[in-house]
């Protein structure tokens, strides 16, 4: 099954598990191009038959359930659907209710961190898991051809030229700290572009909005 029956078949086959997960994409509804109505945005979900669709702000942030366990097949079912409707190209990082506490739970610069607007979570493509954390084997990377591959392989910017912003890496996250503002940052462009062209950020306050959703969801 490809395209967007492959998302489909997810939304609707209840024998192989399923949950709840967070879709997130990159660079939308920003100055003037690659904007979407959320009603578009959340149709796309619906459209491919996923249940209780919900957005939240107007940055790309998407939950919702799905019958049985996610693939990066229809991760990218996802996209195509999404460019079909919006007209343009996005990616997307899909992650499940486990997979996006445990990178939040992770951070190591919350005790550094004075201002939750100025922490930065960016986060990584990897195979969904409803239930699995971010430190469960996900499968092969490579069968993600859009991941940039392990984070210890990428090179770090030197600490002392970016103070007094603070950066760490997690499996599948970076963690920035920056108290002078994200349009103040120096981290350069060139470790940006080492994560490949796929990945997403959101502020800390974004972020456990966002976890409030999917723990919201598991308690109900």
């Amino acid at each position: 099954m490809s395209g967007a029956g492959a998302a489909k078949g997810a939304a609707a086959d209840s024998a192989g598990g399923g949950g709840s997960y967070v879709g997130l994409v990159r660079g939308i509804n920003v100055g003037v191009g690659n904007r979407i109505p959320m009603a578009d945005f959340r149709a796309v979900f619906e459209g491919l038959g996923f249940a209780d669709v919900k957005t939240l702000l107007q940055s790309g942030n998407v939950v919702f359930d799905a019958a049985r366990d996610l693939t990066l097949a229809d991760v990218a079912a996802i996209e195509e659907a999404f460019a079909a409707r919006a007209g343009f190209r996005a990616g997307f990082v899909v992650l499940g209710t486990g997979q996006f506490l445990e990178i939040l739970d992770a951070n190591p610069l919350l005790d550094v961190a004075t201002d939750p607007s100025r922490l930065v979570v960016t986060f990584l493509p990897q195979a969904p898991d409803a239930r699995g954390g971010a430190s469960r084997t996900p499968g092969p990377r490579t069968a993600d051809p859009r991941a940039a591959g392990p984070l210890a392989a990428i090179a770090l910017p030197d600490a002392d030229s970016t103070l007094p912003e603070v950066l760490a890496t997690g499996p599948h996250a970076v963690y920035s700290w920056h108290p002078d503002g994200i349009s103040n940052s120096r981290l350069p462009a060139s470790f940006w572009k080492q994560l490949g062209p796929v990945y997403t950020a959101r502020n800390l306050n974004t972020a456990n909005k966002i976890a409030a959703l999917l723990r919201g969801r598991s308690t109900s």
